[in-house]
C-alpha cells in the first residue's frame, strides 16, 4: 500500500512539474505568425463606412506562447476611423478598395495591444468592399447661448466649419432630413473671439460625414455714437404732402473700438414707403442701408406718426 501511494505522489509531482514548466514556457515570448481578419471603419465619401477584409492579415509578431495558441486565424481585429486616403480604388471592381498594411502599422499595433509586437506583415495587400450608400449634403445649424462682457459684442454671425456635411442612410430616411443641428454652444461674459468644437446631434438611422464641426464667433470691444437723421418717404408722388411726427429720429450705432472713421447724418438714410403710409398712420421707420464698418444700429423712437 505504501509503495503504491508513493508512486501516485511521484506521478502527480512529475505532472505538476511538467505543468509548471509548460506555463513558464508559454509565458515566454516567441516570434511567430498570427492571423486576423481586419474590420475597419473609414469615411470614404459616398460609401458605407464599415467593411471587413476579404483576406486574412498574416502578421510576423513577437508574443507569448499563450497568445500564439489562442490565435487560430479566425480572430477579428477592429480598427476605427482609418483615414480614407489609405484606401485605393481597385480598377477591376467598382466597390472594391485595397489597403497596404504597412500604411497603418501603428493603428494595427495599437489594436493588438502591448501583448503582441508587430515585426512585419506577410500579407502585403488587403481588399475591402465599400458599397455606395445613399447620401446627400445638408446644412449644419448651431444653437448658441453666448453672452458678452460689458462693452463687448459679436462682430459677425457665428461661423461653422464645415457649414454643411454629407449624411448617409436609407433613401427613405435621409430624404426627410433638410438640415442637422449641433448641441448648444454656451459661453458667458465673452471678451474675445471664441473658437471650439461642437458635436452634431445624432439622428436615428443616419450617419454623418463629420461627427463634429468647428465654430468661431468673432467678439470685440465696441464704441457707441449717436446721430440725428431725418425721416424721408420713398415712392411718393410729386403731389404728396405727408407730415411725419417726429421729423427726425435718433440713430444709435456701434462700431469696433479704435475705428478711425466717424459717421455723420449723410451716411444714414431712414425711410418710410408711401404705399405703407396710405394704409397706416403709425409706421416703423426702416434703415435703408448700413454703412460698412457699422456693427449694429438702433432707431429711436421705433415708430413715427404720419399725417396726410
Amino acid at each position: 500500500m505504501g509503495e503504491g501511494r508513493n508512486w501516485v505522489i511521484l506521478v502527480f509531482s512529475l505532472l505538476l512539474a511538467f505543468f509548471m514548466w509548460g506555463i513558464m514556457k508559454l509565458s515566454d515570448s516567441y516570434s511567430s505568425y498570427v492571423k486576423y481578419r481586419l474590420e475597419v471603419t473609414s469615411n470614404i465619401e459616398g460609401r458605407k463606412n464599415a467593411a471587413q477584409s476579404a483576406d486574412v492579415l498574416i502578421i510576423g509578431a513577437k508574443s507569448s506562447g499563450f497568445k500564439i495558441l489562442q490565435n487560430d486565424g479566425g480572430n477579428l481585429l477592429r480598427i476605427e476611423d482609418v483615414d480614407s486616403r489609405f484606401f485605393h480604388r481597385y480598377y477591376q471592381a467598382p466597390d472594391m478598395f485595397y489597403l497596404i498594411p504597412d500604411d497603418i502599422k501603428q493603428s494595427i499595433q495599437d489594436a493588438l495591444g502591448a501583448d503582441i509586437t508587430v515585426e512585419m506583415f506577410a500579407t502585403d495587400t488587403l481588399f475591402f468592399e465599400f458599397p455606395i450608400q445613399a447620401n446627400k449634403k445638408v446644412p449644419v445649424t448651431a444653437a448658441s447661448m453666448i453672452t458678452c462682457a460689458g462693452q463687448f459684442m459679436p462682430y459677425s454671425s457665428l461661423q461653422l466649419k464645415p457649414d454643411s456635411i454629407l449624411i448617409y442612410g436609407d433613401e427613405s430616411v435621409i430624404s426627410l432630413v433638410e438640415e442637422v443641428s449641433t448641441g448648444v454652444i454656451k459661453v458667458r461674459n465673452a471678451d474675445r473671439t471664441i473658437t471650439g468644437m461642437v458635436r452634431i446631434n445624432p439622428l436615428q438611422g443616419v450617419r454623418f460625414s463629420e461627427a463634429e464641426v468647428m465654430y468661431t464667433q468673432e467678439i470685440g470691444r465696441y464704441v457707441e455714437h449717436v446721430v440725428k437723421v431725418p425721416v424721408t418717404i420713398d415712392n411718393a408722388p410729386s403731389y404728396a404732402n405727408v407730415a411725419i411726427i417726429p421729423q427726425e429720429v435718433t440713430v444709435r450705432y456701434r462700431q469696433p473700438f479704435g475705428s478711425v472713421q466717424r459717421f455723420t447724418v449723410k451716411d444714414f438714410t431712414v425711410m418710410l414707403d408711401y404705399n405703407d403710409v396710405l394704409r397706416k398712420d403709425v409706421l416703423k421707420p426702416v434703415m435703408k442701408s448700413i454703412p460698412e464698418g457699422v456693427l449694429q444700429v438702433e432707431i429711436e423712437p421705433k415708430f413715427v406718426e404720419c399725417v396726410l
